[in-house]
């Protein structure tokens, strides 16, 4: 049984790069909306400047093998990738719920 995942992904963004990050966000966010099995997205900004991950990327999936898929069929995101590889460190991971009150 496939289950919901969440996507979460850190981004250390380089002084004075937040506006073109923000961009790229953009663009890939749009892009990866239209894909089977996605659910939702939001970008969150620290509210602290001197905080080490300025920005969190927290996405839903219907299941990892939806996001897989995503992932795969888009030959664009490696070019975003190198992109963001440019003022950005990302740290994406996949997550499941494992407690919940």
């Amino acid at each position: 049984m496939q289950s919901m995942v969440t996507l979460i992904n850190v981004f250390a963004v380089s002084p004075g790069k937040e506006e073109e990050f923000i961009r790229l966000w953009n663009e890939t966010a749009h892009l990866m909306r239209q894909k089977p099995g996605f659910m939702d997205t939001k970008l969150h900004r620290s509210l602290n400047p001197g905080a080490q991950f300025a920005f969190i990327n927290v996405a839903h999936w219907e299941s990892q093998e939806a996001w897989q898929q995503a992932i795969d069929s888009n030959p664009g995101l490696q070019n975003w990738w190198q992109q963001i590889a440019l003022i950005a460190e990302a740290n994406p991971a996949l997550y499941k719920v494992e407690v919940q009150y």
